[in-house]
């Protein structure tokens, strides 16, 4: 009788209390993620997503870290070194643009999961990719343990209504919504930005206690520890996004101003770790490529006035004699070559454009909302909280760094204005909260702020509510109800919104995309086969859904696309999609490049016929105008 008296008691108010409200909200937690991916989300639409997706999906298969996606200039990165020899391109192509975590992890949950790539192919009803879906689900698991992080630093930092507030406001900001379901790294970095914040809070708290000889830090241990925690997080940040790095300087600068007499230890532990944990993939990534961030390491240089939109991705620097006449190990030809075009002030006029563009456009609305604008208000009015002023300083000087980086490395993935932008969101019932959006990017570092500064913006605002002195609970409950039911408006909104489309087309069709290599089957010829090299303006989207060897379509016609058909692998096959058909006819198709891939489809389309000693002889006309399929025709059988 008396245990059954304890076990009622539990329940009422103890452990079990607790156990029970747990389980509530997460049984919550996931109606929220039910209802959001059944009304709001389609089918990956950010390149870097199926980027990722498709290289996980070759580790987890044993592959190593090899990739489908074959960009032009990787092609010369890897050939100009030498260390990889002609006979390892052509079978297996190694990444040497994206930072191994986000794939590895990827690659666990695909071993784990039962991911199904395969696609039923006469099935005429428009779904979800299967895969894509449990992409989402270990963001969305990310999204809630980045959630408990958010609440318990709220906890620890303000009090439990402020914790409550920002992690409600979190819960209801539509852009980490998008976050999860577009497949991006954001949610992985979010979460080890959270943990560096609560590390750097409990390093602070007891050098606090020390210096202040209330209480004595064990040793120089603990302090060891702690900063190479630190260090070793900023590291495996950098090694999920390569901008995250940056984050090593304000974590010194911290170190430098706050630690006292354990500074010059916490700042040398720190960097130690950092480098220990990135050196090994920079080191592989200099002996494939000559350059530590292997294609990555060109993003300063894009979206420069000689470099627009995606050029450097999709040029041959250098022709095959070009490389036998140069020193193979001379491990700066591209940089230099890239550097000599580009020079310095187009460099520094890139990063006024884009700061001008961050002020006005990314800053006032970084964490998705209006909200933003409080919260960076929260981060610059000084508290008396000495613990919070020393984390401000910490937020603030991220905030800057990241801001500069975000603005360097901003690529033509972060456009708005590009023509798969456009073509995401064109069809009627598809501009929902899927659609792909300029801050809905890989280049968006600056997001990850949005959780730990709505912890700034909710205490600003009970602590000038609190100013009107009206000893009243309900106020505080009642202000609080106010501030997340507005900033989640735009979520809540979206219900009368017409439901997107399960697939996003165009421009992608995964059933589509998957058919394609049985085309040339359809005309008495042998199907493509996986090691077969497609070219494609889409090739992120033939590699993920067809998995397919997929190289991007060149910048010109001639003499690039015959430079990677005779002096690198065959093209077998030729896609193009609207990201090509679909351009404008003045500045695109008669752009001063004659030998453009434009006014090459509309030949096409005019006249019929291909040019002279095109290798791609067969025409799939099943999809055109808006897409055309070329493939190659064996010369036995051709007329």
């Amino acid at each position: 009788m008396f245990r059954f008296q304890e076990y009622i008691n539990s329940i009422e108010e103890g452990k079990g209390a607790r156990l029970i409200r747990s389980a509530v909200l997460l049984l919550m937690l996931a109606g929220v993620s039910l209802v959001y991916n059944v009304n709001f989300t389609r089918n990956f639409t950010a390149p870097e997503a199926m980027d990722s997706a498709q290289l996980a999906r070759n580790i987890a298969q044993g592959d190593g870290f090899k990739t489908k996606f074959i960009r032009p200039v990787a092609i010369d990165m890897l050939r100009r070194t030498g260390n990889v020899t002609e006979e390892e391109l052509k079978m297996s192509f190694p990444d040497i643009t994206h930072p191994p975590m986000y794939p590895l992890i990827l690659a666990g949950w695909m071993k784990l999961m039962p991911f199904e790539f395969d696609i039923d192919l006469n099935d005429s009803e428009p779904k979800r990719y299967q895969p894509e879906i449990l992409i989402n689900i270990l963001n969305q698991l990310l999204f809630f343990f980045a959630l408990l992080q958010l609440f318990r630093l709220g906890e620890k930092l303000f009090d439990r209504a402020v914790a409550w507030c920002s992690s409600l406001i979190f819960i209801g900001a539509e852009l980490y919504w998008q976050f999860c379901a577009s497949g991006l790294s954001t949610m992985l970095i979010l979460v080890l930005f959270l943990t560096i914040i609560k590390m750097l809070v409990r390093l602070e708290e007891k050098v606090s206690l020390e210096l202040a000889k209330e209480a004595k830090v064990q040793s120089f241990g603990w302090v060891f520890r702690m900063s190479c925690w630190i260090g070793a997080l900023v590291g495996f940040g950098c090694m999920t996004r390569y901008g995250f790095g940056l984050v090593i300087i304000p974590v010194v600068m911290f170190f430098a101003w706050f630690c006292g007499r354990f500074r010059y230890r916490a700042i040398l532990y720190s960097i130690i770790t950092f480098i220990l944990v990135i050196s090994p993939w920079l080191g592989r990534n200099y002996y494939l490529s000559g350059n530590l961030f292997g294609t990555s390491g060109l993003a300063i240089y894009a979206q420069t006035v000689e470099f627009p939109e995606d050029a450097i991705e999709r040029t041959l620097f250098f022709e095959q004699k070009q490389l036998v006449e140069t020193p193979l190990r001379d491990s700066n030809l591209i940089k230099q070559r890239v550097a000599g075009q580009v020079g310095f002030w187009q460099i520094i006029d890139k990063l006024d454009r884009n700061l001008r563009y961050l002020l006005l456009t990314d800053l006032p609305r970084f964490s998705g909302g209006w909200f933003a604008v409080i919260c960076l208000i929260g981060l610059v009015v000084p508290f008396r909280n000495q613990r919070l002023h020393r984390l401000r300083v910490f937020l603030l000087l991220s905030f800057g760094v990241l801001v500069i980086g975000q603005a360097l490395g901003r690529t033509h993935l972060s456009d708005a204005e590009t023509t798969l932008t456009e073509l995401v969101r064109r069809p009627l019932g598809q501009a929902g909260l899927g659609e792909l959006a300029s801050s809905l990017s890989g280049d968006n570092l600056i997001a990850i702020m949005g959780p730990i500064s709505f912890l700034f913006g909710a205490g600003l605002f009970f602590s000038l509510l609190d100013q009107w002195k009206v000893n009243l609970p309900e106020m505080r409950l009642l202000g609080g109800a106010i501030i997340v039911l507005a900033s989640s408006l735009p979520l809540l909104l979206g219900f009368v919104l017409p439901k997107p489309y399960p697939v996003s087309d165009p421009p992608y069709h995964p059933a589509r995309i998957q058919y394609l290599k049985s085309i040339p089957k359809g005309h008495g010829l042998q199907e493509l086969k996986s090691e077969d090299l497609l070219m494609s303006d889409l090739p992120w989207a033939v590699a993920w859904y067809g998995n397919q060897d997929s190289v991007w379509l060149t910048r010109s016609v001639q003499p690039d696309f015959y430079r990677i058909n005779d002096d690198f692998r065959p093209i077998k096959a030729l896609y193009f999609t609207e990201m090509t058909t679909d351009q404008r006819y003045v500045s695109r198709v008669f752009a001063p490049n004659i030998s453009n891939w434009e006014r090459f489809v509309l030949a096409i389309q005019l006249n019929k016929e291909l040019p002279d000693g095109f290798p791609l002889l067969g025409v799939e006309e099943a999809f055109s105008p808006s897409q055309w399929l070329l493939f190659a025709i064996p010369e036995s059988l051709r007329n």
